[in-house]
């Protein structure tokens, strides 16, 4: 039986019509993924372009054996679009998002010389080719959702050299629903923070005072996962004359800093640690919570021996 859909679409459109209608439906599997292709929680990312960015994978995920779940060989397109598919948030021309299929796995990307940006790295579990799916849309969805479409070349019915062939219930944007693999991802810009570290010379009373500077002391600050953040780092002095040194752009999680036992002009004994105006328990080292506010940590130490 022919549908109004293909028959509104014209002879072309029938012929793939028929074509696909005699032809079982893709298999394998395609999925989102960092640029080294590790797989994100959930789904969700953090930054849609660039290092941080989405890109596209296919084949077997993670730990799996080098034949699941891979494409048929052959040449496909992708296209990324808002979770319902409806609007097309790909923005170059259709023939800049070609890839090659492999044994099973993506190993090229297929466009003309003077193609649009799409970065590509390597899966590192298995060989294969990831693609940036940048440049695309911020999606309508409220909840920052997109959903990623891949096809075989064969089976696109439209023009590779327009971004967008139009949506119609069974075509979307030249995609075919049945014939195609899709996969949903989330992009939610990540809050960040600065950490503002302060280091003062205590007079004895235990207290942060202007004008008691300790330059050039060297502070260490490593995420949770124990990595350091911009390496060693060392006080300064800013307009009011207070050492101080600042770490930004932090995403939320626990960061320990850690002061260095003195700057080599004599030997300190540490007298003071302040987190936000509060005192804590005097210590080089200290554990700072970062969810989106700005935060700041004042060691104060004590000269006692030059």
């Amino acid at each position: 039986m022919i549908t109004r859909h293909a028959i509104r679409l014209g002879a072309a459109a029938l012929t793939v019509w028929f074509s696909l209608a005699a032809q079982a439906q893709l298999s394998g599997a395609i999925f989102t993924t960092t640029v080294n292709g590790d797989q994100v929680n959930a789904n969700i990312f953090s930054a849609k372009c660039d290092a941080a960015g989405v890109y596209l994978d296919g084949g077997p995920g993670p730990n799996a054996p080098q034949g699941a779940a891979g494409l048929p060989d052959g040449d496909y397109y992708f296209q990324v679009t808002d979770p319902s598919g409806k609007t097309l948030l790909s923005t170059d021309a259709q023939k800049y998002r070609r890839f090659t299929v492999s044994g099973g796995i993506i190993t090229a990307r297929v466009a003309p010389a003077a193609a649009a940006d799409h970065n590509t790295g390597i899966d590192l579990d298995h060989g294969a080719l990831t693609i940036e799916l940048c440049p695309f849309l911020d999606t309508p969805n409220p909840g920052g959702e997109y959903k990623v479409w891949v096809t075989p070349a064969s089976f696109f019915n439209g023009s590779v050299e327009i971004a967008d062939n139009g949506y119609s219930p069974g075509y979307f944007h030249g995609f075919i629903p049945a014939y195609s693999k899709t996969d949903n991802f989330k992009v939610r810009a990540r809050k960040s923070a600065c950490l503002t570290i302060i280091k003062f010379l205590d007079n004895g009373d235990g207290k942060y005072t202007l004008g008691e500077p300790l330059l050039n002391w060297p502070v260490t600050v490593h995420d949770a996962l124990g990595m350091p953040v911009q390496g060693q780092l060392y006080t300064g002095t800013d307009d009011t004359k207070n050492p101080t040194l600042q770490v930004c752009a932090l995403p939320p999680g626990t960061y320990t800093v850690t002061e260095g036992v003195n700057n080599g002009s004599g030997e300190f004994a540490v007298t003071a640690t302040i987190l936000d105006n509060k005192a804590l328990k005097p210590s080089r080292t200290v554990a700072v919570n970062i969810v989106s506010s700005n935060r700041t940590l004042i060691f104060g130490n004590t000269l006692i021996k030059k």
